[in-house]
């Protein structure tokens, strides 16, 4: 009686990922070895391939193995089934050894080659079958003669322990003869895959880099998810018409082959290695030989989300390899293909423009001020352009904003961000509202209402540089292009939502938060009898607020202390003056409360002698513009230029006279001395 050993056969192969593979020798000995996946049939973007691999230690591999005793009349059949374990193969070996239980082993003389009758069928030789699941300890339940010829099978669809679904089948050796025992391609058994496989490698890219999944430079933050579905957006996956892996049908063993029963799902890749040096994360997934692999180049094979990040896999570029490998015509996987897809992921960076909206001016009318007689008594005295700028972003329009970079803007209005931090949208789904602020230094605080602002106030107009003071930049829309472009989100406004992952970049206007309010002085001729000397005066603004907020939830201004007198800063002489001013509502329908001009002319350099002019500032109307006349300003707004023409002339003293008589007192006829 002779032993029946087996073992594991393989050659050793570059693949990422564990891969089945056989080889068998011993007394009764075949060899028994497994195609990998695909067998040199790989399909991937570089059209490599490798052939071989060794079976995991401890595969248990389950066997069946037939043979006919020709005692006498009738010949007899023999089936013989067993299982065995693969030990694991020694380094640099392409050989697994199969290790058996006394229980399990089988005899070539249980097939009567003993037996000088036997002679013919020892001949034939013996017919063997095998199936097993690479890695795995327990192999495939066959448990009936039908179930070797017709084995339903369901691969794996939610992305758990995927390769448990890879079965892997022999049925080359069909006249094992005990002569050629000692001979190893006569006693070599062959697994084949009879299933397809897709394998998706990930690589994680630019913006990848506060995660700990995978071994490469970057790195995810959660395990990504692989769905193999023909849909378009995310609301789409649950459609079963966006079904197309086949994963339902029946294996035969005794045929080396699979049948899909037409069963279609959408079906989720797991995860088989995070461990490569090149490759951050390796998903695969098996499914029927038919599989649909995108009619159209254009296609969607696959939806990726990485870290919320979602990626719409077309299916031009396993087109394109399975082209070039040859052997498909209609783009449906074929058994024992391992269809390759390899795909770096990056995060949308935050693509900004800038541009600076200067001053919009409004030149006002000449005004003529009128002197109050009433304005002393005695000797009373009287009462340049952006270069880098803080960019600030938040997922809520009101509150939250965090200054996340420093970048500096070109010639040309785009964004430079070498110098900064490089920022990117955290994930598919997210809004972001973005702010950029000019100068750099300018302070962000939560006023009382929850609300982050700038604070700001009254002061002096700085003509020196562009720009000449404190720019907000928010983005602007045009046209529908406020709505978000991403299909799944089609009903938020980016204006009020925040914006969403965008490739295109958005542009930040800036604009000038204050209003700029100037004033000029004149008088008429020297010689004229009302002419003003104005070579020492001040002008004020009474009832003025001189401090607010200005949001960065809008842009909007807020007066935070109002109803004060501030004094203009005069340029040059005390005939211009240019300021900027927190931006307000000039109409008080309280007349004792309005917002005034009040010019202040010193007569002889003295502070107890002195003039003093009003002019209400709300009523001043706008310079006309052709036929048509503008309403008048009753409110400052941010970014506009506002130019008061003031004339200020003496007041011309007019009177009449009247004489009144002496008023007489006649007395009576009778004095008395």
């Amino acid at each position: 009686m002779t032993l029946l050993a087996a073992g594991l056969w393989s050659c050793s192969g570059d693949e990422l990922w564990d891969q089945p593979g056989t080889k068998a020798d011993g007394a009764i000995s075949f060899n028994v070895g497994v195609e990998s996946s695909p067998a040199q049939r790989t399909v991937t973007r570089a059209g490599a391939s490798d052939p071989y691999y060794a079976m995991q230690a401890g595969t248990q591999v389950r066997l069946r193995v037939d043979g006919i005793w020709k005692r006498k009349s009738p010949t007899v059949p023999v089936s013989q089934k067993t299982t065995c374990k693969t030990l694991a193969a020694q380094s640099g070996s392409q050989v697994n050894a199969l290790s058996f239980q006394d229980s399990e082993m089988l005899y070539w003389d249980d097939y009567g080659t003993g037996d000088p009758d036997n002679a013919d069928s020892r001949a034939a030789g013996l017919s063997i079958l095998g199936v097993a699941v690479d890695g795995k300890n327990a192999a495939p339940a066959v448990t009936t003669d039908a179930q070797w010829e017709s084995l339903d099978w369901n691969v794996v669809t939610d992305g758990t322990d995927v390769l448990s679904g890879d079965i892997i089948v022999s049925n080359n050796l069909t006249a094992y003869k005990f002569a050629e025992r000692n001979y190893d391609e006569s006693r070599k058994m062959v697994f084949i895959h009879p299933l397809s496989k897709i394998t998706v490698n990930l690589k994680a890219g630019e913006g990848f880099t506060s995660g700990s999944v995978g071994a490469t430079t970057f790195k995810f933050e959660n395990d990504p998810t692989v769905t193999l579905t023909n849909a378009t957006t995310l609301a789409a996956i649950a459609d079963p018409d966006n079904n197309y892996a086949l994963t339902k049908g029946t294996v035969s063993i005794r045929n080396a082959s699979a049948q899909s029963d037409g069963t279609k799902a959408t079906l989720i890749a797991g995860t088989t290695s995070t461990t490569d040096d090149d490759i951050t994360v390796i998903k695969q997934a098996v499914v029927y030989p038919g599989t649909q692999l995108g009619a159209t180049d254009d296609a969607v094979i696959a939806v990726v989300n990485a870290d919320d990040n979602i990626y719409y896999i077309r299916a031009k570029e396993i087109h394109d390899a399975i082209t070039a490998k040859g052997g498909h015509t209609d783009f449906k996987t074929l058994a024992g293909y391992n269809y390759i897809i390899n795909i770096t992921v990056n995060k949308t960076g935050i693509r900004i423009t800038a541009s600076v909206t200067n001053w919009t001016s409004v030149d006002s009318e000449e005004v003529h001020p009128v002197i109050n007689v009433d304005a002393h008594v005695g000797d009373g005295t009287p009462s340049s352009g952006i270069n880098t700028f803080a960019f600030w972003r938040s997922e809520s329009i009101n509150k939250d904003y965090l200054h996340e970079a420093t970048p500096a803007v070109n010639i040309d209005g785009t964004t430079d961000w070498t110098s900064t931090t490089t920022l990117y949208w955290t994930h598919h789904n997210q809004h972001y509202h973005f702010r950029g602020i000019y100068p750099v230094s300018t302070a962000v605080y939560s006023n009382g209402n929850g609300d982050q602002a700038v604070e700001v106030e009254n002061g002096a107009y700085d003509a020196a540089t562009f720009p000449s003071n404190f720019v907000m930049g928010m983005p602007e829309f045009s046209g529908d292009d406020y709505m978000c472009d991403n299909e799944d989100h089609a009903h938020v406004d980016m204006r009020t939502e925040g914006i969403c992952a965008r490739t295109s970049a958005i542009n930040l206007n800036f604009r000038y938060m204050m209003s700029r309010l100037e004033v000029n002085l004149t008088s008429s001729a020297v010689d004229a009898k009302d002419y003003v000397d104005l070579s020492d005066c001040k002008v004020e603004l009474v009832n003025v607020g001189t401090k607010g907020d200005v949001l960065l939830s809008d842009r909007s201004a807020l007066v935070t202390l109002d109803a004060q007198t501030y004094e203009l800063n005069g340029v040059s002489s005390q005939i211009h003056y240019d300021d900027v001013i927190v931006p307000q509502t000039l109409v008080n329908t309280d007349s004792s409360n309005k917002v005034r001009f009040k010019i202040t002319v010193f007569v002889n350099g003295t502070l107890t002698d002195y003039d003093v002019y009003y002019a209400d500032v709300a009523p001043i109307k706008v310079k006309a513009s052709g036929a048509s006349v503008s309403a008048p300003v009753d409110a400052w707004e941010s970014g506009v230029h506002y130019v008061y023409n003031l004339k200020i002339t003496k007041t011309e003293i007019k009177a009449t006279a009247s004489l009144t008589d002496w008023k007489t007192v006649e007395a009576s006829e009778d004095v008395w001395f």
